[in-house]
């Protein structure tokens, strides 16, 4: 059994892996063995605090950076740069998996929406997540790599939500990309599955108003937020063999939210 959920030989690609749910699929992957993880950054601080972290689970995985942009960067020259460094830096010359995570929220009322933040978030939650995709994904099929790409998608993927239109808009297509590609990929060897986050405890939630916090704490069946931990096996599970028959799904770690 052990086996079917060893990723030992594995390279990963992460964007967004140096916090946060992100965080916490790095050291997923690190717990399961795997043997390098390529992860987006934006400052040399927060990498070496990430590299700390993902070591502390296993001092064995290689680790290199991406440092990247993705709000001021152009978006196509951004795709290539972090595709083309990938493959460079790969010590095995191939990757194996795509973990698109990297995200950004805004919250205003649709009417009021300035254009520029909304539309930073459908690049950055939406539109790179689906070129990295096109890019990773067609290497994998030239190839021949029975590759894994996993998508970070959202409770809003299922519900409208309030005040974050770009965002359900955006995780709503990522949910929705991810059967369409799994429709035409499967069967030649590459399994698309996304994971949709409940409450988690990370800088993005740190916002919310005390008063919508004990709103959440009440709603939750299990009792408590989430925290990165929480996404350790979930994580492993999609991108090992252990998954071999899950494609087009989109997993909901949300302690029990949309059960209620």
């Amino acid at each position: 059994m052990s086996n079917l959920f060893s990723l030992e030989g594995q390279v990963a690609v992460i964007t967004g892996a140096t916090s946060g749910i992100g965080l916490g699929y790095a050291q997923g992957l690190a717990s399961a063995n795997i043997k390098q993880l390529i992860i987006t950054y934006r400052s040399d601080k927060t990498l070496n605090e990430a590299i700390d972290a993902i070591k502390e689970i296993n001092s064995k995985v290689q680790i290199d950076g991406i440092k990247v942009d993705f709000l001021e960067e152009d978006e196509d020259l951004l795709v290539n740069k972090i595709f083309e460094e990938s493959y460079k830096k790969s010590i095995t010359g191939i990757i194996n998996i795509l973990i698109n995570n990297a995200g950004i929220t805004e919250r205003y009322q649709f009417e009021n929406f300035p254009q520029d933040k909304f539309d930073q978030v459908i690049k950055l939650d939406l539109n790179i997540p689906v070129k990295l995709t096109k890019k990773f994904g067609s290497q994998f099929l030239k190839t021949q790599t029975k590759g894994k790409i996993i998508f970070t998608a959202s409770l809003l993927s299922f519900q409208g939500g309030i005040n974050s239109s770009p965002y359900a808009i955006a995780k709503g297509g990522l949910k929705q990309f991810t059967q369409a590609i799994s429709n035409e990929w499967s069967s030649r060897g590459i399994r698309i599955n996304s994971i949709a986050p409940g409450y988690i405890k990370t800088k993005l939630t740190k916002s919310m108003s005390q008063d919508a916090k004990d709103l959440v704490d009440k709603r939750i069946p299990i009792g408590r937020w989430g925290e990165p931990k929480d996404f350790w096996g979930p994580i492993v599970f999609l991108c090992s063999d252990a998954s071999n028959y899950v494609t087009g799904e989109t997993l909901v770690v949300d302690g029990g939210w949309l059960g209620r």
